[in-house]
């Protein structure tokens, strides 16, 4: 599983079509502390999605790089993300 894979730089997860998958997702987050690059582009997330990755995107200190584009994100999922962004 992906939580082992604690020297994990970068991650690509363009075009998932992650869903509800995302929940699983950012539980696995966490976990990868090495982590600098992410692409979760084009993955049609929710408002409830984007809440639920910011949590877990607070706990990735080492992140450099995040890529958002194409997903849906509306002006409130946006709000939230926006102090997460350093």
């Amino acid at each position: 599983s992906l939580q082992h894979l604690t020297c994990l730089t970068y991650l690509n997860l363009r075009g998932n079509q992650m869903g509800e998958g995302i929940k699983i997702f950012a539980d696995i987050l966490p976990h990868l502390v090495s982590l600098n690059f992410l692409d979760i582009s084009y993955n049609n997330l929710t408002f409830e999605g984007m809440r639920i990755m910011v949590h877990a995107l607070q706990q990735l200190t080492s992140l450099t790089s995040l890529n958002f584009a194409g997903s849906g994100i509306k002006a409130e999922g946006m709000k939230i993300l926006g102090p997460v962004l350093r």
